[in-house]
């Protein structure tokens, strides 16, 4: 069953509108000038004589006036509205005056009723005016001809269906308008989504990126300036890394900056690194002064590019950490292929840094990155103290695979 709601902008309950007063007048008028027009058989109008001043008695002007004032309130009260005008029709039949051509104040009435509420409301409001009608003509207690029944009967099925269609274009409108909003409002949560998303991936890779590489300048930095007038040669080796790092930073960041950009423009962009690259990471670190040590076992085959990215960051976030709240030590990187998953384990030993590395704001940082990968891969990453020093542990799977 439809239900029909108040369209906006229509006036709230308890205030009668100016258009509807006008409306209720215009209507008096005519029911008071159609109190001397009758239609009698084979559908002939006939209008009273002059000195017939019948509609000047009391009682038609109050039944008048009750057929037709109470629409300056039918947007309030429609259903009471509609049953005030009704009787006060019937009742002018009742009286044994000749019934008006068109029922107006009740084709008005009962055309609100069909707008404002339910099919099976206005139905039954249309059919119990029709059954007094019927019974009023049966019984003799009007002057109701066959033809004015007629006339009555269409226009009160005629105004039934012309409330119930524009109801039901409203009701449709007001649901386009609705889904449109859902719409709308679907596609900004799902762009914000999208938007947090791409903040969070940007945010990963200037960590996982710059963070690496201005670590190890930094800690070959200070390396060459400890060195450089005992050892020169060491440290324009330290130098020289130093440089090539740079580079490789330079590079990183141009890379974020193509992320952010919106144009079209192609930009060369360095090749995504995988876990080929692992020997030169453990080397970078070396050089910078902390001993790594790179384990490979089972039968290492090519990995989706995903899982080689993601992968290949975690190693190398891992090794920043030690790098950056470790005490010189040694650091053991393990990575296993097995036939569905890649393992990944990196283990420094240094019993003087633990406290200090889990209570540092980038080092949680780091840790929720890395943990970040591997459940963006659907895998598992741990990390926490490990006998004298610190283990992150992540085991990746990788799905189809090719040797």
């Amino acid at each position: 069953m439809l239900a029909v709601k108040t369209r906006a902008g229509e006036p709230a309950a308890g205030s009668a509108p100016a258009s509807d007063l006008l409306l209720a007048l215009l209507v008096g008028a005519l029911l008071l000038i159609g109190s001397g027009v009758s239609l009698h058989d084979d559908f002939r109008i006939q209008v009273s004589q002059v000195d017939d001043q019948s509609w000047l008695r009391p009682e038609v002007l109050v039944l008048v006036l009750a057929g037709s004032l109470p629409l300056a309130f039918r947007r309030i009260a429609p259903l009471t509205v509609f049953a005030v005008i009704g009787a006060a029709s019937l009742g002018y039949q009742a009286l044994g005056y000749s019934p008006e051509l068109l029922p107006l104040g009740v084709i008005v009435a009962l055309y609100t009723v069909a707008v404002r509420r339910r099919p099976l409301v206005s139905g039954v409001a249309a059919a119990v005016y029709v059954v007094g009608l019927s019974a009023g003509a049966l019984l003799h207690w009007t002057s109701l001809d066959d033809d004015q029944f007629f006339v009555d009967l269409v226009a009160i099925v005629g105004t039934v269906s012309i409330g119930y269609g524009v109801a039901l274009t409203r009701t449709r409108a007001s649901l386009a308008e609705q889904r449109a909003a859902d719409l709308a409002r679907s596609q900004d949560e799902r762009m914000r989504a999208a938007m947090e998303q791409e903040q969070a991936r940007i945010a990963r890779e200037v960590h996982d990126i710059v963070a690496h590489d201005v670590t190890v300048i930094v800690a070959q930095a200070a390396a060459a300036r400890r060195v450089f007038d005992d050892q020169p040669q060491t440290a324009a080796s330290a130098l020289a890394s130093v440089e090539e790092l740079g580079r490789d930073a330079q590079d990183g960041v141009r890379r974020l900056v193509g992320l952010l950009r919106t144009d079209d423009e192609a930009e060369e962009r360095a090749p995504q690194p995988t876990l080929e690259r692992l020997p030169l990471l453990a080397e970078q670190v070396r050089r910078a002064g902390h001993a790594v040590t790179l384990k490979v076992t089972g039968s290492p085959y090519r990995l989706p590019a995903t899982v080689e990215l993601n992968a290949y960051r975690i190693v190398q976030e891992a090794l920043t950490n030690s790098l950056k709240h470790a005490d010189p030590t040694s650091t053991t990187v393990l990575l296993e292929y097995l036939p569905d998953e890649v393992r990944i384990e990196v283990r420094d030993r240094s019993g003087a840094r633990t406290k200090m590395y889990e209570g540092h704001p980038s080092a949680r940082y780091g840790l929720l990155s890395m943990q970040q990968r591997a459940a963006l891969l659907g895998g598992r990453l741990e990390a926490g103290p490990y006998d004298d020093g610190f283990r992150v542990a992540a085991r990746l799977p990788v799905g189809a695979r090719s040797v």
